[in-house]
C-alpha cells in the first residue's frame, strides 16, 4: 500500500470510489453517482490523498483548509476532512485511519485550530474509526442537507 497526493489521472478512479463509497450506500445520503467535474472541484481547492494498492486507488480523503470554498461543516479556524473513502477490498487494512492521520497532520500544517467532519448517522464503522482517534461528536452543529441529516464530528489539535 502506498499513499501520495492525487492527480488529475486518479480522476475517474476516486470518482468511481466516492460513487461506491456513498451514492446509494444507505437510507440517506447521495442517490446519483459522483462525476469527474466534483473531483475537479474539490481538487481545486483542497489537498486530495489517495491510497494505492497494485497500481489502483482503494481510498481517498480530502482535507480543505480553513476558510477554503466548498467546506461543509467546519467554523472559523477549522479545517475540513471530507470524502474519506475505501474500497470494500481494502477496508478492515488500517487505509482509512492512514488516510486521516495523514489529513490531520496536513490541517496542522495549514494552520487549522480543529478539523471537522461530517457524516450520516448509518455510517457506524466510520464513527467507530473517527471516535477511537479522539473525534468527538457535535450534536448541536448537525444539519440537514438534501440527501438527509449529517453528523457533525470534530477533533481539536
Amino acid at each position: 500500500m502506498h499513499i501520495r497526493e492525487a492527480d488529475e489521472g486518479d480522476a475517474a478512479a476516486v470518482t468511481a470510489l466516492w460513487t461506491e463509497a456513498y451514492a446509494k450506500a444507505g437510507p440517506e445520503g447521495r442517490q446519483e453517482p459522483y462525476a469527474l467535474q466534483e473531483y475537479f472541484a474539490v481538487a481545486a481547492v483542497a489537498h486530495v490523498t489517495v491510497a494505492i494498492d497494485d497500481g489502483e486507488v482503494v481510498a481517498v480523503a480530502a482535507v480543505f483548509p480553513p476558510g477554503a470554498p466548498g467546506r461543509s461543516v467546519a467554523g472559523p479556524g477549522e479545517a475540513e476532512l471530507a470524502r474519506l473513502a475505501v474500497a470494500d477490498r481494502a477496508r478492515r487494512q488500517g487505509v482509512g485511519r492512514a488516510l486521516v492521520l495523514g489529513a490531520l497532520e496536513r490541517a496542522r500544517g495549514l494552520g487549522a485550530e480543529r478539523v471537522a467532519l461530517w457524516s450520516r448517522p448509518y455510517q457506524t464503522a466510520a464513527h467507530a474509526l473517527y471516535e477511537s482517534l479522539g473525534w468527538r461528536r457535535v450534536p448541536e452543529r448537525d444539519e440537514d442537507d438534501r440527501d438527509g441529516r449529517r453528523w457533525v464530528f470534530v477533533l481539536d489539535l
